[in-house]
């Protein structure tokens, strides 16, 4: 019988971390990959074995990254993804009102567009979108297993799009499971999986959706905006050979959202009958091979989306962008301490939008080396070329390092490269007298990180990280009044600290905290970036009375922001969590939503709803 080759497989580990990992697809040197703020990872230095086969201790990561697992997700309640992103350090999420407004994610100050987002192995970024950015809003954290977050520029193992950072979301791929919730707003939630996994096979299909009445929008508006979302979701792979396997994953997500405009004579915004209806689909599918030194995956993925907005029935906007890539990745490891890893993509994208019908075609290959030349220490550098059909290649590269003081103490450090590639809407929009640029640079970004990371109690399950950043952006592009067309014609700087702390206050009391300090800033006009707060924290504690029942509180606290019309002031905002199971197979779960119902603004004109209550069950079998 074929050997249990599904060990390799990310999705049935739940902790830290490869050297050299393709998840979902995806390649990511250790140095990039997962550092988790959750205990356990911390308590006896656990390790995954990646789909590539190449396990790596927790403490032999050299970059800032971050982990919200699927634990996580059940345990703090996240309807969206957005949601759990929001409470992660160094993150700031901005969207538009209550649920199903346009939701960005920007990374240490990074716009959206310089932002990377990994869905299964797809590059779920829009290509139709200006900046090519990924909206949050219609993503479902039901069905994921887990999330990481990679901050600094990940060019190297990313190419474009990833200045800012990466976030690659694997969806769960075993377990039979429900859930049923309801509450305010009219409010309505569920999802269904069913699935299996042995040593030869793996599949599990998903079903989830969210319906919701909604508040209105804008600040102003008095008409409730509803939003409606459904996901379906197949994953399947099966072992072909001593040596080979292969996996699929198929996923469709649709929804409708009521947005409001700027209806006349005013034009101002305010209330009107829009409605915004698109269609995602994402599809993957894997060959894996499996030796003692080598291991190697052949991924094709392709990613799809489909908007359409009407008013009153009249279309008013439409867009199509779809993206096809395929790569080849290989993990070879030389010796006990030294590990090649080098790999060769392609992509072809296309956008259809307001008078943009193109497509283009890009290539790349990398290579990069993990050493370790002593045991207490672990260097990564390597490098990488993009060429493109439409504009100029790109080289970039990058280097970390990990030194292991002692049991308890760990030092970091990383540089890195990274690039934005002009989006086919900004080369070639011609709308309203807008002048396309054919001419346009990708954006260049380079930046270091350095932390530390301290680990105490007696296991070592508690811990805090300090980590200080700085990124610079060169060539930004803009839109230009002046010339009235895209144009390279910003530099930007990102400097800060980031501190994540997990602490045991009592075997049944703990707090997971986080603090971020971005001062992000254009350099020649020396203001803040817009939505982008110079202080953000979040405080979790959870309380255990006993063993079944979990009580939790949540703050987050968003300073000031510049934005447009008028800048967002600072608000704190609470929520309440309690949980109680009943069996291994039953719980019931509640929670309160801005409990002492603030007043505030995530984006300059946009409400944000009040006071809310939900409650659900949860069934695992």
């Amino acid at each position: 019988m074929a050997k249990n080759i599904w060990a390799a497989s990310p999705s049935f580990f739940t902790r830290t971390v490869s050297s050299t990992a393709l998840l979902a697809g995806v390649f990511i040197n250790a140095d990039f990959f997962i550092t988790s703020a959750s205990a356990q990872d911390y308590a006896e230095d656990e390790v995954i074995i990646s789909a590539l086969r190449a396990p790596t201790p927790v403490s032999e990561t050299g970059s800032s990254v971050s982990v919200i697992t699927a634990e996580e997700i059940i345990a703090r309640q996240y309807v969206f993804a957005a949601d759990a992103l929001r409470d992660a350090a160094g993150v700031a999420v901005a969207q538009n009102g209550a649920a199903g407004g346009a939701s960005s994610v920007r990374i240490r100050g990074a716009s959206s567009g310089q932002t990377l987002v990994i869905i299964d192995g797809v590059v779920a970024n829009d290509p139709s979108a200006p900046q090519s950015g990924f909206n949050f809003a219609n993503l479902d954290a039901s069905t994921i297993d887990r999330i990481e977050i990679l901050r600094g520029p990940q060019s190297l193992l990313y190419g474009a799009d990833a200045i800012g950072g990466v976030i690659v979301v694997t969806t769960k791929r075993d377990g039979t499971d429900g859930f049923l919730e309801g509450g305010s707003l009219g409010t309505a939630r569920g999802g269904l999986a069913a699935g299996f996994e042995n040593d030869d096979a793996f599949g599990r299909v998903a079903f989830s959706g969210v319906t919701t009445d909604g508040i209105s929008r804008a600040d102003v508006g008095t008409e409730k905006d509803g939003y409606r979302t459904g996901t379906a979701t197949l994953t399947a792979g099966a072992t072909l050979a001593e040596h080979w396997r292969g996996d699929v994953t198929l996923r469709a997500t649709r929804s409708r959202a009521e947005i409001d405009g700027f209806p006349p004579p005013a034009f101002s915004f305010g209330d009107t009958e829009e409605i915004e209806r698109t269609k995602d689909y994402l599809a993957a599918g894997r060959l894996l091979q499996s030796y003692s030194n080598y291991d190697g995956a052949l991924t094709l993925a392709y990613n799809a989306i489909d908007r359409r907005n009407t008013d009153s029935g009249f279309e008013t906007f439409s867009a199509q962008g779809g993206r096809l890539t395929v790569d080849y990745i290989a993990d070879v490891a030389l010796s006990d301490n030294l590990r090649l890893v080098a790999g060769a993509e392609a992509e072809r994208t296309r956008a259809d939008v307001s008078g943009v019908d193109e497509n283009a075609k890009a290539g790349a290959f990398f290579a990069a080396i993990d050493i370790k030349p002593i045991e207490a220490v672990t260097l990564s550098v390597g490098a990488r070329r993009d060429e493109f059909s439409n504009f100029d290649g790109a080289t970039t590269t990058r280097a970390s390092a990990v030194w292991r003081v002692d049991d308890t103490w760990r030092l970091r450090a990383s540089w890195g490269e990274g690039f934005r590639a002009p989006s086919l809407f900004e080369l070639n929009y011609d709308q309203f007298g807008v002048t396309p640029n054919p001419n346009l640079r990708p954006e260049k970004a380079n930046g270091f990180d350095a932390g530390v990371e301290k680990l105490f109690g007696v296991s070592g399950r508690q811990r805090v990280g300090v980590t200080y950043f700085h990124t610079r952006i060169d060539d930004q592009i803009g839109f230009d009044l002046a010339r009235y067309g895209y144009y390279n014609i910003a530099e930007t700087r990102s400097r800060g600290v980031e501190v994540e702390a997990y602490f045991e206050l009592t075997p049944r009391l703990s707090a997971d905290i986080t603090y971020s300090f971005t001062e992000s800033v254009d350099l020649l006009t020396d203001t803040q970036l817009l939505r982008q707060p110079k202080h953000k924290g979040t405080a979790v504690i959870t309380y255990k009375p006993i063993d079944d029942l979990t009580l939790a509180a949540s703050v987050i606290v968003n300073g000031d922001e510049n934005d447009s019309p008028a800048p967002n002031d600072a608000f704190a905002r609470l929520d309440l969590r309690t949980a109680y199971r009943f069996t291994e197979m039953l719980e019931l779960y509640a929670r309160i939503e801005n409990a002492t119902d603030t007043d505030y603004q995530d984006v300059s004109g946009y409400a944000e709803p009040g006071l809310a209550a939900y409650g659900g069950v949860r069934v695992r079998l």
